[in-house]
């Protein structure tokens, strides 16, 4: 009973803050609607060009740092789902239809990065690729599914493995982030200067 006059108690309090909420809610809209409409300059086909942006970790005022393929990383989306890869990483993939030891061209990617920058795609970077190569098809581990419904004698045990693709990203190709990304001639030429002076 306390429990229930409690609740009772505390939700004309809680309707008000709902209804404040609400009424806010459609307030903002209009706002920003009259905001727009007395002094915004029309929206034109150039400015709806951008196809990616680019963050710097630094001062654009400091020389670039050497990128190396090592420290390079790249968020690819295939078969629906979004992986962040690195040189030389396995992606775990949903079963594809391709031969062992075939090359695999990912040209959906996302994001590509470095310790110098990042190149945020629109939704994805123009130019831009992984590389990969299928190294196996194989089978996931085993899901046991167990359903039981209780004091009826029945139990219901079943295994399912899913079928995957293991790849293995031998390249990052930036596109139009390709400051951003070294090429890995680039990246041996600075690690060979940079053993030199040591």
């Amino acid at each position: 009973m306390r429990g229930a006059f409690a609740a009772r108690r505390g939700a004309p309090r809680l309707a008000a803050a709902m209804r404040g909420a609400s009424a806010h809610r459609a307030v903002a809209p209009r706002r920003a609607a009259r905001a727009m409409s007395s002094d915004a300059a029309p929206i034109t086909d150039d400015d709806l060009e951008v196809t990616s942006t680019k963050v710097l970790h630094r001062d654009p005022a400091a020389p670039l740092p050497v990128a190396t393929p090592s420290g390079a990383f790249a968020v690819v989306r295939l078969g629906g789902t979004q992986y962040k890869v690195t040189h030389d990483d396995v992606i775990v993939a949903e079963k594809l239809d391709v031969a062992v030891g075939t090359t695999l061209i990912l040209d959906e990617v996302l994001l590509v990065g470095s310790e110098a920058a990042t190149v945020v795609g629109r939704p994805t970077i123009p130019n831009a690729k992984v590389i990969c190569q299928i190294e196996e098809q194989t089978q996931d581990a085993k899901v046991v599914v167990f359903k039981k419904r209780r004091r009826q004698n029945s139990r219901r045990r079943n295994g399912h493995r899913r079928d995957v693709t293991l790849l293995r990203v031998t390249e990052i190709d930036a596109g139009e982030g390709s400051d951003v990304v070294a090429t890995d001639l680039e990246a041996m030429d600075a690690q060979d200067l940079f053993k030199q002076h040591i």
